[in-house]
């Protein structure tokens, strides 16, 4: 079974519902999206871009299955990431475009239009010490995909994913 290609299916099902979470019928279905959000955002641009695109929902789910599977570092890491965050803005009552201002670098939409200025809402030093822990992320203190084939193995075996013929 590879960890990638299972996150990413259940990421994929949301896809014909505006990527709502909600549209999976199961926590652990929700647990692994938001996990295939987190590693491919953070990987890719650090937490605040996990965050502005996801919202805070894929956080509280992503953060829920690194404990789950016992990825505990990573889930530090993540919560230390957000608690920085609710500290100076109210996260969970921000929509997506809203949570855009809180990246420091200019935003282009997929038509090449600048959608968001330079400048964040977050001071300097929330920025510098997010992608500090982001960078910590990337470096995978735990072994994320190990523990997630070990602790989702049965849930995703009977939901007919992760069968091998052989």
């Amino acid at each position: 079974m590879d960890w990638y290609e299972v996150t990413g299916e259940y990421h994929a099902r949301t896809f014909e519902h505006a990527c709502r979470l909600s549209s999976l019928p199961t926590d652990w279905q929700r647990e692994l999206a938001a996990l295939w959000r987190l590693e491919g955002d953070v990987n890719n641009g650090g937490y605040l871009q996990f965050l502005t695109n996801w919202g805070k929902e894929s956080y509280v789910y992503a953060s829920q299955a690194l404990k789950k599977m016992g990825a505990h570092t990573m889930a530090e890491i993540v919560d230390g990431c957000q608690a920085l965050l609710d500290e100076h803005v109210p996260c969970e009552e921000m929509s997506l475009e809203e949570l855009r201002r809180l990246l420091p670098n200019r935003v282009i939409d997929r038509q090449g239009r600048q959608i968001k200025d330079v400048g964040s809402l977050l001071p300097e030093s929330v920025i510098a010490r997010i992608y500090e822990l982001s960078y910590r992320f990337m470096d995978y203190p735990d072994d994320v995909a190990d523990l997630g084939r070990i602790h989702y193995r049965a849930y995703i075996e009977g939901d007919g994913r992760g069968r091998t013929d052989g």
